[in-house]
């Protein structure tokens, strides 16, 4: 994943002001545990890019593609652990 640029850093942080790290486990607002994907892949705009606005995927495992899991904004997630550095 990119470097996050610093105006992105307001982005990642959940509802209680955890910090919200690639891979990271969170419960979404369906009540459902999952982890973060913040990078999408070519061509789509993640925290290393001016265009990003927030949003990111939360998939049922770490390894599953990123174009599989639900859309989610920091607000609308809890964090319960760490993702990867």
């Amino acid at each position: 994943m990119s470097a996050v640029i610093p105006q992105n850093h307001r982005y990642l942080r959940d509802a209680f002001g955890s910090t919200i790290t690639d891979g990271a486990c969170v419960i979404d607002h369906d009540r459902e545990v999952g982890y973060v994907r913040l990078d999408l892949g070519p061509g789509c705009p993640g925290p290393g890019s001016a265009y990003w606005d927030g949003w990111f995927n939360v998939t049922r495992t770490r390894a599953e593609h990123p174009m599989r899991g639900k859309v989610m904004k920091g607000d609308l997630v809890q964090v319960l652990r760490g993702g990867h550095p």
